[in-house]
This record gives structure tokens, C-alpha cells and sequence, in this order.
């Protein structure tokens, strides 16, 4: 999944967070933000869970801001992308240099 044709960040004046706008697929111009993520190690299957809260600001004429919030494949959508940013965000975090000096 290519995150920068999929989706762009937008800023909302009312919010003190940056929102997501899906920029093709069926969700074409639905803006949402991301609410409190959780990590929740299912150990029976060896899985890590991840949960999260979200918030509809803006859906086009063709498509129910109620029923995407009760969309089980709307919400799998949004956590497919929320999974790529979390994997991206940790490679990208990653230290590059991996010498330290001490200081004593």
C-alpha cells in the first residue's frame, strides 16, 4: 500500500490535531483523525491487537458519515493505515548512529 497516493494530512482549524484524508479508493475524501491508540498482546494467538479511537470530521455527498462510523471494513481500512504509519514511524526512528562515546 502506497501511503502517499492513498492518503495526505490536512489540518483542521477547530483541531489541535492533524486529520487524514483518503485521497482514492472507495473512501475517496473522508477525513478522519485518530483518537488514543492501544497495542493489546493477544497471547493465546501469538498477535499483537492494535485498537483505536477515531473521529469522521467530513465524508462526501455520496457516502454516510453514521454508517462509516459503524463499518467494520471502513474501520479495518483505517487500521491498515494506521499500521503502515506505526511500522514506517519506527523504521524511521531508528537510530543511525549506534556508536556512543562515554563521557567519564
Amino acid at each position: 500500500m502506497n501511503l502517499d497516493k492513498l492518503i495526505t494530512f490536512v489540518e483542521k482549524p477547530s483541531q489541535d490535531l492533524y486529520a487524514v484524508k483518503v485521497l482514492e479508493g472507495p473512501y475517496t475524501d473522508v477525513i478522519y483523525t485518530y483518537g488514543k491508540v492501544r497495542l493489546h498482546e493477544d497471547e493465546a494467538n501469538a498477535e499483537l491487537k492494535l485498537q483505536f479511537d477515531f473521529n469522521v470530521n467530513d465524508v462526501p455527498k455520496n457516502l454516510n458519515k453514521e454508517e462509516l462510523n459503524k463499518s467494520e471494513e471502513f474501520r479495518n481500512f483505517m487500521g491498515d493505515i494506521l499500521t503502515q504509519l506505526l511500522e514506517e514511524n519506527n523504521y524511521n526512528d531508528r537510530p543511525t548512529n549506534t556508536h556512543t562515546q562515554d563521557a567519564s
